[in-house]
């Protein structure tokens, strides 16, 4: 394995191992294997020659299962790009997601799962640096201005969204509710939409009209728990 590879492996398995005590399919309590990680670059390596990759995060979940038995273990790995500077200080990053399937060869056993990603946050410097912790991700093209104005104006439209909140029957029970910004869509009708997920696991679409300069909420939807 060449010595990337080994120093990303390296570097990648410190990162959350799993404690001596779990058992060996708690996926809550670990990352994926040093194994399926080592299968994972070398899968990487062999498609993007020459190509710096930036240490990937690997998930591993377990899907519910049908009847009260446990679902299949799923392992994913998320690769971001380097940072690019959009119109200042807009920053856009794009992550790609694989998915690994250990019953397929070693040539197909990771695949991209779903369409290439997008990452926006505020940056106030020349370069964008290093990700927050909490960027947000952009689920459909939207003006880079607005994004801009979206990202800026978030906590006032959310602050105004709890009155029309108060008026939904699905949001009005989590209307004073935590809420963090994590997408920015594009509904139906052509507006913007910030994508908000509550403390309680539920979450909160606000769809906004621009008035000359400033942002107003339009209407809300809410979903419960997952």
């Amino acid at each position: 394995m060449h010595k990337w590879v080994a120093a990303a492996l390296a570097a990648s398995i410190t990162v959350g191992l799993a404690p001596a005590f779990a058992a060996p399919d708690d996926a809550s309590s670990r990352t994926a294997t040093p194994a399926e990680q080592e299968s994972f670059f070398d899968w990487y390596g062999a498609r993007h020659a020459g190509r710096g990759l930036l240490r990937p995060q690997f998930n591993v979940i377990r899907e519910e299962g049908k009847r009260g038995k446990r679902g299949k273990r799923r392992v994913t790995a998320i690769v971001d790009g380097p940072a690019q500077r959009a119109v200042l200080p807009l920053c856009r990053q794009p992550r790609a997601v694989y998915e690994y399937d250990p019953r397929a060869s070693k040539e197909t056993r990771w695949s991209e799962s779903g369409p290439p990603q997008t990452l926006v946050w505020i940056h106030h410097a020349p370069q964008c640096g290093a990700q927050p912790d909490t960027p947000v991700r952009l689920f459909q093209p939207l003006a880079e201005m607005d994004i801009l104005m979206l990202l800026q104006q978030y906590p006032s439209i959310l602050g105004s969204a709890r009155l029309l909140m108060a008026g939904n029957t699905s949001c009005a029970p989590s209307r004073s509710r935590g809420y963090r910004l994590t997408g920015l869509d594009r509904g139906k009708d052509g507006l913007p939409v910030l994508v908000f997920a509550s403390d309680i696991a539920g979450e909160a679409r606000v769809s906004v009209r621009r008035t000359r300069n400033e942002l107003l909420p339009w209407s809300v939807a809410c979903s419960g728990a997952r």
